[in-house]
């Protein structure tokens, strides 16, 4: 059950950013949501994923997007904290940083974070869920999981999903998986 002095989820996004996708998701979870976009205070629209992932990559890196959601864990604590895709991957190493001089959620889900692959050492310092998508691109996640879990993580892959199947932009969206995750971090909430 949220703390009544505290927002009860800091939801960081993928590369599409602080999207109408992205804030339809965020009232799923009702008025206690801090959004938080590798584009600062922006809200660019994009017309591919293509587009997107080019924009973040010449505007900013997962390190920087970790640097500002420590600084939104610094100004106030959050119970939960969902990242997705670089939004997980910041999160991750966010939540493993060593010296925590910030309030960390009381848990965490990350969502098909690929370059988690590159951080995989790392451990969080919190209770985080890993969700890997079955089909990405450039790597195969049901390896990473095990690797996790291997080193104690909460780790899992969807069966049939694909990179995106949470963001309606992406071309991995899927509705009937997305709901079902909704309605799992609903009952977190609640």
């Amino acid at each position: 059950m949220p703390h009544a002095n505290r927002p009860a989820l800091l939801l960081a996004t993928d590369i599409f950013g602080h999207s109408p996708e992205a804030q339809a998701l965020a009232h799923e979870f009702g008025p206690a949501v801090r959004i938080v976009s590798p584009y600062a205070g922006e809200r660019p629209r994009f017309g591919s994923e293509m587009e997107a992932y080019a924009a973040f990559s010449a505007r900013t890196s997962i390190e920087k997007y970790a640097e500002e959601l420590a600084a939104q864990l610094r100004a106030r604590p959050f119970d939960l904290a969902l990242g997705f895709s670089v939004g997980a991957s910041a999160l991750w190493l966010c939540l493993a940083e060593a010296s925590l001089a910030y309030s960390l959620p009381r848990r965490a889900i990350l969502y098909y974070g690929s370059r988690i692959r590159q951080y995989s050492r790392l451990k969080p310092a919190c209770s985080t869920r890993l969700v890997f998508a079955e089909r990405e691109a450039a790597f195969d996640p049901s390896e990473l999981a095990a690797r996790l879990r291997a080193q104690g993580n909460d780790a899992s892959v969807i069966p049939g999903s694909a990179h995106g199947f949470m963001n309606p932009l992406s071309p991995g969206y899927d509705a009937r998986l997305a709901g079902r995750e909704i309605a799992a971090i609903k009952a977190l909430l609640s």
